[in-house]
């Protein structure tokens, strides 16, 4: 599921008959998450190949899935939705819970893409009930973190902030601590939007240290970010460049070149703000150096 805020899918999910499929899909998610995504789609593309070959449906369902993901993250929407339907229909025919539910949760991710709030609702809402109905406990929380995206689009706020601290309850009981952060980021998200910033900061400073015990660098980037603009709304001028500091130089380390100007120009915008003309004509000078040697081709 590659929405923006989204759950990753539990460990439990349905399994392809042909080992080489299980295979496949781990490799391609493993591209997937690195931003490959003509190794991505070379892999899955093989593994739907395999699974028409060997009539493995199960196989086709993940590998449809998959490649809607990578649709999803090229912002093909319309192929994204179409290739993830037709995973869900599989499914459907199969009447395997397990395989409706993995192709729901994909489903609505790219709905949720494709600026399709309110069918990611409904699509959610299903599976949601489904988990409950399989006691399927690590699923359930995913499903309900991702509706709670799909309730913030469509303005349900109550009902998002409801959904994001239930799915935080049972990732919490489940010792599913990367998903415990997602939780902790989104409420975090949302209390920023109400305005409550004290509580956005506690929420970003929690999802901070469970994401640098996990070493999930990227969102520990993500989280000083938030973190540094929440601080500064706060009027908390020192804490917030600190944080900028330390997230540019994140985003500069694991090679994110956008986020990272990004955060150099809140640096920027934040030593102006302290008026220490020594240290403006420093980061200027810095911000001028990153921008020609990372200019755009």
């Amino acid at each position: 599921m590659a929405c923006a805020g989204c759950a990753a899918a539990p460990r439990d999910q349905p399994v392809p008959l042909v080992p080489e499929l299980r295979q496949l899909h781990v490799r391609g998610q493993q591209a997937l998450q690195h931003g490959d995504l003509v190794r991505a789609k070379e892999l899955f593309e093989r593994a739907r190949r395999l699974a028409e070959r060997h009539d493995d449906r199960i196989g086709l369902v993940y590998a449809l899935n998959d490649l809607g993901a990578v649709a999803s993250a090229e912002e093909a929407h319309v192929h994204a939705v179409r290739l993830q339907r037709d995973a869900l229909s599989i499914a459907e025919g199969l009447g395997n819970p397990a395989a409706v539910l993995f192709s729901l949760g994909h489903l609505g991710a790219s709905l949720l893409q494709a600026g399709q709030a309110k069918e990611a609702l409904a699509v959610y809402d299903r599976a949601v009930g489904l988990a409950r109905d399989s006691a399927d406990r690590r699923m359930e929380a995913v499903l309900l973190n991702n509706l709670g995206l799909a309730q913030q689009e469509t303005g349900a706020l109550g009902d998002a902030e409801r959904s994001f601290r239930q799915a935080l309850d049972l990732n919490r009981k489940l010792e599913e601590r990367q998903a415990e952060a997602a939780n902790l980021v989104n409420l975090g998200l949302l209390a920023e939007r109400n305005g409550a910033l004290v509580e956005a900061q506690q929420r970003f400073e929690e999802a901070l240290a469970l994401d640098k015990s996990l070493g999930q660098t990227r969102h520990i980037a993500a989280d000083l970010a938030h973190l540094s603009r929440v601080t500064g709304q706060r009027g908390l001028s020192p804490v917030a460049l600190d944080y900028a500091r330390r997230a540019y130089r994140g985003y500069r380390a694991l090679g994110d070149l956008e986020r990272a100007r990004g955060e150099l120009q809140r640096v920027l915008k934040l030593v102006r703000e302290q008026g220490d003309r020594q240290e403006i004509e420093r980061v200027e000078a810095e911000l001028r150096s990153f921008s020609a040697n990372h200019a755009a081709p």
